[in-house]
């Protein structure tokens, strides 16, 4: 009898190996890309080769055929990614995942990104609007002939992707807006003021100091340059007096905006030949975006038409984002530019249709929104608008009968893809400059160089003026005090053509000096990647394209290199002898070998809690690391004190019971063992689905910090630290050779489909500081090819 029920177990088991072998040979058919095939609409065959990873050339005739091939190359590589991107910006996720995302359904279609794409699909000339749809028709060709099952995501989740309309390639753009907008940071606090009292909450405000190293310096170019006032203070905007309604995004909108969108913080410069082994420019650009499986980016080289260009593509738009074609390279920095501003709108207690204007009462707009719910019945979500834009707030009993309204340059009609059509068609740096006119969202700072040796930079993207305030804090919405008057013209805008320095470094910090006469932001990031980046090009001598990826791998952290003594201090104060030794040795390196790093690190993020927490009495505590930053150098502030105790505790022993914790809490462990990457699948968070398709990459150890070169962030405020965002990209060429020189490479792989060699075979290059070479010249591309499929007309 046991002999018997032995071989049954044995034969279920073997049943149950052979059902799930043969579900993930299944599975693995999803990742193919076929093979040659017949697409409608095209007027001449295309042929899209592939390298050893995936890299895919498209060679076309036509800028129509390029456009519906590039559809159909997005589509085979990156389809679930694509879909949750329209998802997000739709607010269609309750659709697929159930009742758990109404919330965030609700919350991302208020802000309204695929409503407002609208608008900017009408502006698209019938030329533009001919090749957008030819590009939608190529991804709805493969979804509708794709060989094999649908990518795993799909199968998981019980649902096939609807066509793919030109709308959806527009709101893209919009997503990639919102998570550079500058919206967070106002009611962050504004809500700290709440709690804490006006005199503390100053404290946490943005500020960059007018000394600290600006993008442009004094040979910076603007309409109106030496006729303008110096920039001045903005003339404040009327405070709002009495409760202010909360605006609280669900968490769950946010990780899914984050997982399609930019961080605040990348580094690009252009190197002139002067200083350039070959006697040409040399462009660099890492964007550092939240790491994510899939990747953001996707390589391609595209040549037909118009068009032989290779670069960093966004999977649902057609051309290059950022890259370089034989003739011109360009590289972004997020701007930083404040371009959302909040209102506290009073509603008429005798009328909640209305709210109040400087005129009078006006009548809220109301669009209805049916979400439709995965497994339940649809829930009608209606969306409230203002004169300024949509309300982000319900009334409450904390806001009485206010709200809380949004205006964003974003809602506004734009053309980027206008734009990057001309970008990329672009034959030297005056036809780019022409074309980046257009490129008005999202706002960036972009650097240039062409093969002439002539190097640039301006900052592009809409800038509000406003009647008054900074845009900072909420204002009263009644009054026309911080309405926007205007936005900047182009030729306003900070830029500067062959500078003489040489050369021009951007990493988010602020744009041109004191003598500029208009309010971009208070935001910008803290100067220390600049300055380091600047130091380095300053220093070097006959640059070549390998020398600038050593830049970009740069791990030296001048902010802990001008705060060192402090913490060397707090050490020695604390009577930690071998810990004050081992710090006074550090060279600034965040190197994941270094304890002397994790020391660091661990003791600054709790000084920063030792500082910070104690006035917010429990609840969520909003100090950015920029505020303590700023009591260090002035060794005191009302923060300092711990509330909670009768003794009136001074900086140097907060800082001492800080390194002493520190000490403990990183025993002998290096700063790789505190401080791990995790790049991670929008489903990794289900455990069965992640050990199944092995969708998450990583946790590795790695090196680096927030103000490195080579930048990797952290949420927390003790170890361990995960690392969620650094650079989603790297790109360097010398334009003396831009087929020989420097190189692309992205976190993951070229395919979104974690069944796929090439899902994650790029992630060692990545971070070891390797480059890949996508060549435009025909004879050096098809040296690289292992493969080709030739697209014919049906």
């Amino acid at each position: 009898m046991l002999k018997k029920l032995a071989y049954v177990v044995l034969g279920l088991v073997v049943l149950v190996v052979c059902v799930a072998a043969g579900g993930r040979w299944w599975l693995g058919r999803s990742a193919s890309t076929g093979g040659d095939g017949r697409l409608a609409g095209l007027e001449q065959p295309v042929e899209v080769w592939r390298d050893s990873l995936g890299v895919p050339h498209v060679w076309a005739q036509t800028d129509a055929d390029l456009f519906r091939a590039m559809g159909y190359v997005h589509a085979q590589d990156r389809l679930f990614q694509m879909e949750m991107f329209r998802r997000v910006a739709d607010g269609r996720l309750a659709e697929i995942l159930g009742a758990q995302l109404v919330e965030t359904d609700k919350f991302l279609r208020t802000v309204g990104m695929g409503h407002s794409a609208e608008e900017s699909v009408r502006r698209l000339t019938p030329e533009q609007r001919r090749l957008m749809q030819a590009y939608a028709d190529g991804v709805n060709a493969w979804i509708g002939n794709h060989p094999g099952p649908l990518p795993p995501e799909f199968v998981t989740l019980r649902f096939a992707p609807e066509p793919w309309t030109v709308r959806n390639s527009m709101s893209i753009a919009k997503i990639m807006a919102w998570d550079l907008a500058d919206w967070e940071v106002g009611l962050a606090v504004q809500q700290a003021i709440d709690r804490v009292g006006e005199e503390l909450g100053r404290e946490l405000m943005p500020f960059y100091p007018d000394s600290a190293l600006t993008i442009v310096g004094a040979d910076a170019q603007w309409r109106g340059k030496g006729g303008a006032a110096p920039a001045a203070a903005p003339k404040p905007a009327p405070r709002v007096s009495g409760p202010v309604p909360r605006v609280e995004a669900p968490p769950l909108a946010l990780h899914l905006l984050e997982g399609v969108a930019a961080a605040h913080a990348s580094n690009s410069w252009v190197i002139g030949g002067g200083r350039t082994r070959s006697g040409k420019p040399i462009l660099a650009n890492d964007m550092h975006l939240t790491l994510r499986a899939p990747a953001i980016w996707y390589l391609a080289a595209l040549h037909g038409g118009g068009f032989n260009v290779t670069g960093m593509t966004l999977p649902g738009v057609p051309v290059v984002i950022a890259g370089h074609n034989d003739r011109v390279a360009w590289g972004y920095t997020n701007a930083m530019v404040d371009d959302v501003d909040f209102y506290v709108e009073q509603v008429d207690s005798a009328d909640a249709t209305r709210y109040r204007t400087l005129d009078g009462w006006a009548r809220f707009t109301v669009r209805r929104e049916t979400i439709r719910v995965k497994g339940g019945d649809s829930v009608v979500h209606q969306v409230r608008g203002t004169r300024h834009g949509p309300v982000l707030s319900d009334v409450d009993e904390r806001g009485g009968n206010r709200v809380m309204s949004m205006r964003w340059t974003a809602y506004e009609p734009s053309t980027e893809i206008t734009a990057l059509l001309e970008m990329n068609r672009a034959r030297s740096a005056s036809e780019f400059v022409q074309a980046l006119r257009g490129f008005n969202n999202p706002h960036q700072n972009v650097v240039f160089a062409d093969v002439e040796g002539r190097i640039g930079y301006w900052m592009g993207g809409r800038v509000p003026v406003r009647r008054g305030g900074d845009g900072v804090l909420p204002v009263a919405g009644w009054t026309d005090e911080g309405e926007w008057v205007r936005f900047l013209d182009f030729d306003e805008h900070p830029h500067v053509l062959d500078p003489a320095d040489g050369f021009v470094v951007t990493a988010n910090n602020r744009q041109a000096g004191a003598d500029y006469p208009h309010h971009i932001t208070s935001h910008w990031a803290e100067p220390y990647r600049a300055m380091r980046i600047r130091q380095m090009v300053e220093a070097g001598r006959g640059l070549t394209a390998a020398d600038v990826l050593r830049q970009q791998m740069d791990v030296t952290d001048a902010f802990a290199v001008r705060h060192l003594p402090r913490a060397v201090q707090a050490a020695e104060r604390a009577g930690l002898a071998d810990a004050a030794r081992e710090l006074r040795g550090w060279n600034g390196e965040a190197r994941v070998d270094s304890r002397a790093a994790a020391l660091f690190y661990t003791w600054f993020e709790e000084l920063r809690t030792r500082v910070g927490h104690d006035e917010f009495r429990g609840r969520s505590m909003y100090f950015p690391r920029a505020t303590l930053e700023r009591i260090l150098e002035r060794g005191t502030s009302p923060w300092v004190d711990d509330v909670t105790t009768r003794e009136t505790e001074t900086l140097d022993e907060l800082a001492a019971t800080a390194m002493r914790t520190a000490v403990q809490r990183v025993g002998e462990q290096r700063w790789g063992d505190l401080h791990q990457t995790s790049i991670d699948h929008p489903l990794g968070i289900v455990n069965v689905l992640d050990r199944a398709l092995n969708l998450n990459i990583g946790p590795f150890p790695n090196r680096g910090s927030f103000h490195t070169v080579n930048v990797s962030g952290y949420g927390s405020r003790q170890p361990p630290f995960r690392n969620a965002y650094g650079a989603s990209q790297r790109h360097v060429v010398d334009m003396a050779d831009v087929d020989g020189s420097g190189g692309f490479v992205i976190p993951t792989g070229q395919s979104g489909n974690p069944l796929s060699d090439h899902y994650r075979d790029q992630n060692a290059m990545w971070r070891e500081g390797r480059l890949w070479l996508i060549p435009l010249d025909r004879a050096q591309a098809e040296a690289r090819v292992v493969s080709r499929i030739r697209l014919t007309p049906r």
